[in-house]
């Protein structure tokens, strides 16, 4: 498998380390394989305008993808 890096800042990798933490994941590569896989989802509901709607505490909150 080929091996890709990235230069990432400070906050990135912090984030990274969190969702990783949170979804019990067991590398940061998986993090963002997760990622990738929940931007493509949102990719197949965006509206025309490039939003999405998430539902969130019983109410809908639309937000701007692009």
């Amino acid at each position: 498998m080929p091996v890709t890096t990235f230069n990432m800042d400070a906050q990135m990798e912090k984030t990274l380390e969190d969702l990783k933490k949170h979804f019990g994941a067991s590398s940061k590569a998986e993090v963002l394989r997760k990622a990738v896989a929940l931007l493509n989802v949102a990719k197949e509901h965006e509206q025309a305008d490039g939003s999405i709607v998430i539902r969130q505490d019983d109410q809908d909150v639309k937000v701007i993808m692009r």
